[in-house]
């Protein structure tokens, strides 16, 4: 289910590509909204932001073990079902969305083309290193996690990091929760926050940032039914026309920031609401690090 400024986005770009052939047309004046809920078991408190740091985030990964899942939802939407266990090998993943900091020092070692210029609207306000990097499309987000010599989540590990090993409907349990991420519910910012701003907005396995924020590419092509299978490690199909997207940004609002909400478009659209982060295998972590001693 899309929200309202992805619905708009996918409407025009699938019409625009449906006239012109040549696909990756690229749009750049929709406006996402937010989610938030609340945990079993654990007592609300309010929501907590925190100072802006001075440097960027550290690159930071946690593991998340090997073993089952609740994916999906069925009260959710058509492509949110059926719910089912799904099983995963143990993986790591960035305890925080990549950082405009983090992007630039790849994009200044590269050449790589920067996430976003000061021809974007608003450019002083998404461009602090601490804030996610966002404007990136697919390619470009997939290139900068290849430099780290790691990969873009799947679609499975993206939903394992942020709902827990008992499938919780936003970070801090099933219940929305105003206030709790940056969404387009009431809080401190109205562009993305700096990384971990929102106490509220962690998972169980520590990872920030998944039910606000910004909006996040996974390494799956889209396909509506990819539920309809619970195979171990899922990867999607082999090809596609869109890619997904997972979680809410700054602009999403109600209902549309549950966990289980899954988005897609097209692999070379780059917005302000949609950033990402990285992921590897604890086997590719293990063979990385005995290269290094090697």
């Amino acid at each position: 289910m899309l929200n309202k400024r992805l619905k708009w986005a996918f409407f025009i770009t699938t019409l625009v590509l449906s006239v012109l052939p040549a696909a990756g047309i690229i749009l750049d004046f929709l406006k996402p909204s937010n989610i938030q809920v609340e945990q079993p078991g654990r007592e609300a408190s309010p929501a907590t932001s925190s100072a802006t740091p001075a440097v960027p985030l550290k690159e930071d990964m946690v593991l998340v073990p090997a073993g089952e899942f609740l994916r999906g939802y069925d009260g959710g939407g058509f492509d949110e079902k059926p719910q089912s266990r799904i099983v995963l090998d143990a993986y790591w993943i960035d305890r925080y969305e990549v950082t405009y900091g983090a992007y630039m020092t790849f994009v200044e070692m590269t050449g790589h083309r920067k996430p976003i210029s000061r021809y974007v609207k608003n450019f002083d306000k998404l461009s602090a290193p601490t804030q996610p990097a966002v404007y990136a499309s697919w390619e470009d987000a997939d290139e900068y996690c290849r430099y780290r010599g790691a990969r873009l989540p799947t679609e499975a590990e993206w939903e394992k990091a942020a709902r827990g090993p008992h499938g919780l409907l936003w970070p801090w349990g099933n219940q929305d929760r105003p206030g709790a991420a940056n969404t387009g519910n009431p809080d401190p910012f109205e562009f993305p926050s700096p990384g971990a701003s929102f106490s509220q907005d962690q998972s169980p396995y520590g990872v920030y940032d998944l039910a606000g924020n910004v909006m996040e590419w996974a390494s799956d092509w889209y396909q509506e039914d990819a539920y309809a299978t619970n195979s171990a490690n899922p990867k999607g199909p082999s090809n596609g026309s869109y890619k997904v997207i997972r979680g809410a940004s700054w602009g999403t609002a109600g209902k549309e920031t549950r966990l289980t909400v899954r988005l897609k478009m097209v692999p070379d659209f780059r917005d302000t609401t949609i950033g990402f982060r990285c992921a590897k295998s604890a086997q590719e972590r293990q063979n990385a690090g005995a290269e290094k001693t090697g």
